[in-house]
């Protein structure tokens, strides 16, 4: 159980400083003229590639989206003549350049500045969509409001200009509609994330092992629109190159994870402790066997949507092989559907479950430069970890009654007022 003197005033005080500092920090880094921060480092980095996707796709020239020659000169004619890239892969999907065309609109600062803003407000209703789904969590507004501004993932992905906000917007959504029993609109939602086709691996087997045959005809039928779209746009050659370079990275996933700490799979874990191509590939393998498992298991002893979309989207993102930093973002779903299952169910939150709850939480950081230090990868401990807890608890009698399950805020009994 969480200690009497953590009040939920001194949470939120916690999460209000640690919020306010985050903010404090990456401001004063990126308050500099210019593409460089105070670190010399490029000001939105990751979001060079999906302006050179937005430029292609403004100017008519998808059919050479996977060109990396295209996208260098694309940046250095409208970003900065002096930019070097190196070892660039396209692998988006064709729909991400139509989705940033209107960013070629603006040069790359502002460009940066606009899609920073609308990350914020993904961000935002995703959060209120997983609120949503739970029953004591949403109760605590404030508290949820702080936490999930101080999020460290999020700091991550605005600065860096990553996608990651769509992606949980549309897990969230997909969470949402499958805890109102809307099974095919769910996965409507959930097959929409075809544009990261690695983020589907696992969804697919473990709807598949756990017959959810609706919600598993919903991603299939919108993959399958996705894919005829992105056919649509780029030509069957196009769709081709971009199928070969999915291939490519299947199979050899470092390509796009030059810094082994900036992985947070159960395969980047191995990779930090012993980088043989062979043990990766085996790793991987029994990385999907295994999650799969414990999705079916969460399924098989529980209908209630929280443990079972947190034990999804853990196993999804987990066992990928190609989970950066940025991605950690999707940890906000499992994040609050765990804490708020147990909550409202009365299951004590021992050291155990703590633990891996902070791990999750300080996944991007610090959790990263533990990794840099040691070599361990504490998210994927994290991971591990939860849906393990997961798959023991949701066995276990509960002593929670309608009543309690609906019970105001005042007779919390996790953090005391």
């Amino acid at each position: 159980m969480l200690m009497p003197r953590l009040t939920r005033r001194r949470l939120q005080l916690a999460f209000l400083g640690f919020g306010l500092l985050s903010i404090g920090i990456h401001a004063w880094d990126l308050a500099t003229p210019g593409l460089l921060d105070r670190t010399g480092r490029l000001k939105g980095s990751d979001f060079i590639q999906f302006y050179t996707y937005g430029c292609l796709a403004r100017a008519h020239a998808l059919d050479r989206v996977y060109d990396p020659a295209a996208h260098v000169d694309i940046a250095r004619r409208r970003i900065d003549p002096r930019l070097t890239i190196t070892d660039f892969r396209p692998n988006y999907s064709p729909i991400v350049a139509l989705l940033m065309a209107p960013a070629a609109t603006v040069s790359f600062l502002p460009a940066w500045a606009w899609w920073s803003v609308i990350s914020l407000l993904l961000y935002a209703v995703a959060v209120a969509l997983i609120a949503s789904m739970t029953t004591r969590v949403r109760e605590e507004r404030l508290t949820l409001t702080l936490v999930a501004l101080a999020f460290p993932a999020l700091f991550i992905v605005i600065r860096y200009g990553q996608i990651s906000a769509l992606s949980l917007l549309l897990l969230a959504t997909s969470g949402w509609l499958y805890s109102r029993r809307q099974p095919f609109a769910a996965g409507l939602a959930l097959g929409a994330l075809a544009y990261k086709p690695n983020l589907l691996v696992v969804p697919l087997l473990a709807l598949a092992a756990t017959r959810e045959w609706r919600t598993l005809w919903g991603v299939c039928v919108a993959a399958g629109l996705e894919s005829a779209a992105s056919l649509a746009l780029v030509g069957w050659t196009g769709f081709a190159t971009y199928l070969g370079v999915l291939a490519t990275l299947a199979t050899n996933p470092d390509l796009v994870q030059a810094v082994p700490t900036e992985s947070h799979s159960l395969r980047g874990f191995v990779r930090l402790l012993l980088p043989s191509p062979i043990v990766l590939a085996i790793v991987s393998a029994i990385a999907v066997v295994g999650v799969t498992w414990a999705v079916y298991r969460v399924w098989q002893q529980s209908v209630d949507a929280r443990p079972r979309w947190a034990a999804l989207t853990l196993a999804t993102i987990v066992a990928t092989p190609h989970l950066l930093t940025y991605d950690l973002l999707l940890l906000a779903v499992p994040l609050t559907l765990v804490v708020d299952w147990c909550w409202s169910t009365q299951r004590p939150l021992n050291a155990t479950w703590w633990t891996a709850i902070s791990l999750l939480y300080g996944a991007a950081w610090p959790g990263t430069f533990v990794a840099r230090l040691y070599g361990i990868q504490p998210s994927t401990v994290g991971m591990a970890l939860t849906l393990w807890l997961l798959v023991a608890y949701v066995s276990r009698p509960t002593v929670s009654t309608p009543a309690l399950a609906s019970a105001s805020s005042s007779s919390n009994p996790i953090i005391s007022s």
